[in-house]
């Protein structure tokens, strides 16, 4: 255990609409923590489902919150408003944290005071919490979260309070990726630093949106995120020297987004862009990665 007297508060949000089938785990894999300090605060998104009663019958300690619906980033963000702590995260409500995850991360922290977060490798489960596999996220490099525009922190991710107060919570008119444009922010105040343990349960089911297609409005937020990127003052030669490798690779997943989603003019559109920006990209595993997902044979119900 990390020692009493450096034992900072750590406070987790839980947002949540309509997912009483897991809500429940999630909150459970908070309360079980070995480390002590936690502070769990679950934000009710004006969920129609059971979540509601689910949550007030719910016997632990934890802070409760139910609101109209608004959206899982303004859920998120009235949490942290309403938080205590020194590290801050967050838990989709679908998915859980293993019991040393907090205590493990908050010690990384400690051990790299520059560091302003820190996130571990996680397992991938099916909706009935059967391990799919184990993801071994990559060690913690700018040039791979902003040029490659790949988001490297998971589930079970914590960072400090003291420089959310400076960038703000998440953008509430991102609905797929809020957070790849929050953590982009983020960096730019310090590094991140990895865990190389798997420390959480990140799930994978029909409703996740990760694996859902998505309107042509959302597909272009790759887009819209990099723009913000680029249009910040003050950034530093490296950043502004991975420009059009960056917006390349916003154009790939957008291009994707598109494709996925049916949309096979987009896709070829957004993927002409980034071969003009940055024609190495199109020629890259991550491309193959895209064409396989996109046209492999669905499978018959």
């Amino acid at each position: 255990m990390v020692a009493s007297n450096i034992m900072p508060k750590v406070s987790i949000v839980i947002p949540t609409y309509n997912t009483g089938r897991y809500v429940l785990d999630a909150i459970d894999s908070v309360l079980q923590q070995t480390y002590t300090n936690v502070e769990l605060i679950v934000v009710d998104d004006g969920s129609s489902d059971d979540t509601p009663a689910l949550l007030e019958q719910h016997p632990g300690n934890f802070i409760r919150f139910r609101q109209t619906n608004a959206g899982q980033s303004a859920a998120m963000n009235f949490g942290w408003q309403q938080s205590s702590g020194e590290l801050l995260g967050y838990l989709s409500a679908d998915d859980r944290l293993h019991p040393r995850a907090v205590e493990a991360i908050v010690a990384a922290m400690a051990k790299a005071p520059e560091a302003v977060l820190a996130y571990p490798d996680f397992c991938v489960i099916d909706e009935d919490s059967k391990l799919v596999r184990t993801v071994q996220t990559p060690d913690y490099e700018e040039r791979l979260l902003i040029a490659n525009f790949q988001c490297l922190p998971g589930p079970g991710a914590l960072f400090r309070r003291s420089v959310w107060d400076k960038v703000g919570g998440w953008n509430t008119g991102l609905r797929n990726i809020p957070d790849m444009d929050f953590f982009l922010r983020l960096c730019q105040y310090g590094p991140f630093t990895r865990v190389a343990e798997p420390l959480a349960d990140f799930r994978i089911h029909s409703g996740s949106t990760t694996y859902n297609p998505c309107n042509a409005e959302r597909s272009d937020e790759p887009l819209r995120v990099i723009n913000s990127l680029y249009q910040t003052s003050g950034l530093s030669p490296s950043i502004l020297g991975w420009k059009r490798k960056a917006v390349a690779n916003a154009h790939m997943l957008s291009g994707f987004m598109h494709g996925f989603s049916g949309r096979y003019a987009m896709f070829v559109v957004r993927m002409g862009k980034a071969a003009l920006l940055d024609p190495p990209s199109i020629i890259s595993r991550k491309m193959v990665s895209y064409v396989l997902t996109i046209f492999r044979p669905k499978s018959k119900a």
